[in-house]
C-alpha cells in the first residue's frame, strides 16, 4: 500500500478529537440542548414566573439525541479517515477533510434551529435562538467561508494563513458558545487533520500536482 504523508498524524487528530468531544463535551452538550436551545422543552408564561418558564425533560430524555449526535460524528470521522486514503489525489485529501470539518457544527446548529422552532411560545422562535446561537453562528459562518476558500486557493503560504484564520474563528466560536464544546473539539480535530495533510504534501519533493 502506498504510504500517505501525514496520514498517521491526521488520523490521530481525528480519533483523539472524537474521543475528547465525547468525554469532555458530553455533559456540556446535554446542558446546551436543554438549557441553551431548549430541546424537548415547553414554554409557559402562566403562573408566578415572569416573563416565563421552561419545562424540560429530565437528563434521561436526552440520551437518544446525544447518542444520535455521537453516531453522526463517528460517521463523519470515519469518512474523514477514508478521505485520507492513497487512492485520493494528494491535493484533494485536505480539501475533503476540511469540508467534513463543517459537519459537526452544522448538524448541531440545524438541531438547535429545529428545537427553537418547535417551541410552543408566545414570542417568536428566533428570540430563543438568537441568545445562544447568534454570535456562534456568525463565527462558524466565517469559518465555513474559510473552508470554501481553501477549496480553490493554491500556494503554501496563502493556505497556511487561511488555516490560521480558521483556527482563530473556531477558538472564538468556542468562547462564544461553550455548550458546543463537543462539536467544536471535533471540528478542530478535523480541521487540524486537514492542515497536517496539506502541509505534508508541500514538504514532499516537488512533483507535478494540483496545488
Amino acid at each position: 500500500m502506498t504510504p500517505v504523508p501525514g496520514r498517521a498524524w491526521a488520523a490521530s487528530s481525528v480519533c483523539v478529537s472524537l474521543v475528547l468531544s465525547v468525554i469532555l463535551g458530553g455533559l456540556p452538550l446535554v446542558s446546551f440542548l436543554r438549557d441553551g436551545v431548549h430541546l424537548y422543552c415547553e414554554y409557559s408564561d402562566v403562573g408566578e414566573a415572569a416573563p416565563g418558564s421552561f419545562f424540560c425533560a429530565d437528563g434521561i430524555g436526552y440520551i437518544v439525541p446525544v447518542a444520535t449526535i455521537i453516531l453522526v460524528w463517528a460517521l463523519v470521522s470515519a469518512l474523514a479517515i477514508v478521505a485520507m486514503s492513497a487512492w485520493i489525489p494528494p491535493a484533494l485529501r485536505p480539501r475533503l477533510v476540511s469540508l467534513l470539518s463543517l459537519g459537526p457544527a452544522v448538524y448541531l446548529s440545524i438541531l438547535a434551529a429545529d428545537a427553537t422552532g418547535r417551541l410552543r411560545a408566545t414570542v417568536q422562535p428566533r428570540d430563543f435562538w438568537s441568545g445562544p446561537m447568534l454570535a456562534v453562528t456568525v463565527l462558524l459562518s466565517g469559518f465555513a467561508a474559510v473552508v470554501l476558500v481553501l477549496l480553490v486557493v493554491r500556494g503554501s503560504r496563502s493556505r497556511l494563513v487561511l488555516y490560521v484564520v480558521g483556527g482563530v474563528l473556531l477558538l472564538a466560536a468556542l468562547a462564544a458558545q461553550p455548550g458546543m464544546l463537543a462539536a467544536t473539539l471535533l471540528t478542530m480535530g478535523l480541521f487540524g487533520a486537514s492542515l497536517i495533510l496539506d502541509r505534508a504534501r508541500y514538504e514532499l519533493p516537488s512533483a507535478p500536482q494540483l496545488r
